[in-house]
């Protein structure tokens, strides 16, 4: 079974983070989403290094993360009202308010002049848009 499908100009590849963006070549992504990635990983910092290495210049970032507070709802829906996974919480590494995402996402390589980072849906998340 080949893990990548190529479709409509849209490449999927298939792995693990961050070893599978060693098949991805250097400055050839224009957008990136990692959306509700970043808390199943222990290496954050490693694969936000990936991102940087495969963005063109002015390649855009997009980065979506529960936070803190939102650590407390996520557990509640799973865990009290059975909402949600159960496992897919259990799973979680971390958790990132601005304060805790900003600085991985410069140390990995980004222009601090370039990052906007907020806490959206009710201060659940935190979603930073950073450009490469």
């Amino acid at each position: 079974m080949n893990p990548t499908l190529q479709r409509d100009g849209v490449t999927i590849i298939k792995g693990e983070l961050p070893k599978v963006s060693e098949q991805i070549h250097s400055e050839t992504v224009d957008f990136l989403l990692l959306n509700n990635i970043l808390e199943h990983v222990f290496q954050d910092l490693d694969v936000l290094v990936a991102s940087h290495r495969v963005l063109k210049s002015g390649g855009l970032l997009y980065i979506n993360v529960p936070s803190w507070l939102g650590k407390r709802f996520l557990e509640y829906s799973a865990f009290r009202l059975s909402l949600s996974s159960p496992e897919e919480m259990m799973d979680h590494k971390k958790y990132y308010d601005p304060k805790d995402l900003w600085p991985i996402i410069v140390k990995a390589g980004f222009n601090p002049i370039n990052i906007k980072i907020k806490k959206t849906k009710f201060r659940l998340n935190t979603t930073a848009i950073v450009r490469k």
